[in-house]
């Protein structure tokens, strides 16, 4: 599995709308949390009103595998929200360090005058006037 799907893409050609997609995942990754614990809410329940208010013991039965099943799916739930946090995070810390270092780099550049320049400067100086 890659860890950093956006290593392929330039940060310079990256715009707004890329920006706003990982605000887009993140709340999608909340989204999911939320209806992990609803569903789980709900099946927990459900098991209750099976072991309350029905007194056969299928439904007796019943009720406790959905109490079981209703702490089962929280806790995926609570998994998943927290690996595609981490994830995310490590995402964010990596796009920190790049920008980091290319404001560095872009200091450099400019202490260093004329005889330091991006490949697309020197390739546009190469092509000539046109």
């Amino acid at each position: 599995m890659i860890d950093d799907p956006y290593l392929e893409f330039e940060r310079e050609a990256m715009i707004l709308r890329d920006w706003l997609a990982l605000d887009r995942t993140v709340l999608a990754n909340k989204r999911t949390f939320l209806a992990y614990s609803r569903t789980a809410i709900a099946m927990a329940v459900l098991g209750i009103a099976f072991i309350k208010l029905i007194g056969h013991p299928f439904f007796v039965a019943s009720g406790f595998l959905l109490v079981l099943s209703g702490l089962v799916v929280f806790y995926v739930g609570i998994r998943e929200y927290s690996s595609n946090t981490k994830r995310f995070k490590k995402l964010v810390e990596k796009e920190r360090v790049l920008e980091a270092h290319m404001h560095e780099m872009e200091a450099v550049g400019a202490e260093g005058g004329s005889g330091v320049g991006t490949a697309v400067d020197q390739a546009a100086a190469s092509a000539g006037p046109r």
